[in-house]
């Protein structure tokens, strides 16, 4: 029996030896839609090794509609598995008897489906590994709660940055999506009264890019739940109210040898970090796709708004699209990516990251001067002077991006890459022309 299997027979004797009724064993589509099935724990023990049988088509429904897009190989012909993988599995603390767990598809012969997300990002994590290198990885979670109003989403509160009133009125719903958090083996950093009306954030501890990955989902189903426990909508839609803040899920990461961080050289960064931030830095465009890849992203990244809208890095520079905090003591620690929220598939926006980079390593590239100045405060003139190029300002323009990215292309196979190009112009086609209002009547519980 191979590791795989091992690994899911071992699940499934966990399984049933608890208190659980059900397992959902789950994925995360190209819409970046959490999807899963409630298996009864005997189902699901029969199913562990050999996975759940489901139609192709479930890498190629978008997210305004429940139906598969045509023009794909996929649809209703053809079936894949999926096969837990049970790293991922936790007990939900808000529905008694059900746990969850997340899957990679397998063909009927056991290999990796060509179109699975987590399979993806596994590949990636080896070319890093035959490198000699590995990541961490955390995302910071923003997040409004609202109330739902007859003329649509309303405030809760309407407290500002860092208030002490916000986190007093949403305390004992803070605490108990805390506390949902950790019991599930998610360790909360901190939590916030962020910048927007009714906005908090919460910061998990880093993790491996996998990990962080299921973390993603986990916090993004959390944070739902909980929300609705209350009569609340917890959403990270990236923007709701117009001239309001935006929700980022900023992505943080460093680059390790062993157990020795890379990401400083004394003050500055260390080479090898620096050109894998090169590597980022010159495929951002077409990132932006998989990090930042619905409609409404584009509503939140915007100058001014500390979301990262110009290709551009610097030191502690929140309006930069890759911002290189530095600690007090010493040099940085980690590289942020501004241009990330929750309407994401996190592997693929990972996998992305990680592909992107090792181009900055493999190339040998030389990053570009750090930008010191708000961008946004240049004129065209000057911003053309110092080579500033704004990001891609919808998702038709960033998808474009990515179309003519080969390293990105590569990165997700021509199979994936094919499906989610597809299933993200479908998006465009059928969103792009709503209004903000209109929009987020479609999507604010969606992600």
């Amino acid at each position: 029996m191979d590791l795989s299997k091992r690994e899911s027979a071992e699940l499934a004797r966990l399984v049933s030896e608890s208190d659980l009724r059900f397992v959902r064993l789950g994925w995360v589509d190209n819409a970046g839609i959490y999807r899963s099935h409630a298996l009864s724990v005997n189902h699901f023990c029969e199913l562990a090794t050999k996975g759940l049988g489901l139609a192709s088509g479930v890498q190629a429904v978008p997210v305004h509609q429940d139906s598969v897009a045509a023009g794909l190989p996929i649809g209703a012909v053809g079936q894949v598995w999926l096969v837990p993988d049970r790293k991922s599995f936790r007990s939900l603390p808000w529905q008694e008897g059900h746990g969850s767990v997340m899957g990679a598809f397998v063909t009927a012969a056991g290999e990796p489906w060509p179109y699975c997300p987590r399979t993806t990002l596994t590949r990636q994590l080896q070319d890093l590994a035959e490198v000699g290198l590995h990541m961490e990885t955390a995302f910071e979670h923003e997040f409004m709660l609202l109330r739902r109003g007859e003329n649509g989403p309303e405030h809760f509160e309407e407290s500002h940055y860092a208030a002490t009133h916000g986190l007093d009125k949403a305390g004992p719903i803070l605490d108990e999506m805390a506390l949902a958090l950790e019991s599930q083996g998610i360790t909360v950093e901190s939590i916030l009264k962020e910048a927007g009306l009714s906005q908090f954030e919460i910061a998990t501890l880093h993790a491996d890019p996998m990990q962080s990955a299921d973390h993603f989902v986990a916090v993004r189903e959390t944070l739902s739940a909980v929300g609705l426990g209350h009569n609340l909508i917890a959403t990270p839609l990236p923007l709701i109210f117009e001239n309001e803040s935006g929700n980022g899920w900023h992505l943080h990461f460093s680059l390790w040898q062993e157990d020795r961080n890379l990401t400083a050289d004394g003050p500055n960064l260390a080479p090898l970090s620096a050109a894998f931030l090169a590597g980022v830095l010159e495929h951002l465009p077409g990132l932006c796709a998989l990090t930042s890849p619905s409609t409404n992203s584009f509503r939140r990244i915007r100058p001014g708004a500390w979301a990262g809208a110009y290709q551009i890095w610097g030191y502690d520079h929140k309006e930069a699209a890759l911002r290189v905090p530095t600690s007090r003591m010493g040099g940085p620690t980690n590289i942020e990516l501004k241009v990330s929220d929750a309407s994401a598939n996190p592997y693929l926006s990972l996998s992305g990251l990680i592909g992107a980079g090792l181009d900055g390593i493999k190339r040998n590239l030389g990053l570009p001067e750090a930008v010191e100045v708000d961008a946004g405060n240049l004129n065209e003139f000057e911003r053309n002077a110092r080579g500033i190029e704004a990001l891609p300002a919808s998702l038709d323009a960033a998808v474009a991006a990515l179309e003519s990215d080969p390293v990105l292309l590569e990165v997700l196979g021509p199979d994936l890459a094919e499906a989610y190009l597809h299933v993200k112009k479908e998006e465009a086609l059928a969103l792009g022309p709503l209004s903000l209002e209109e929009e987020v009547s479609q999507l604010i519980e969606t992600y």
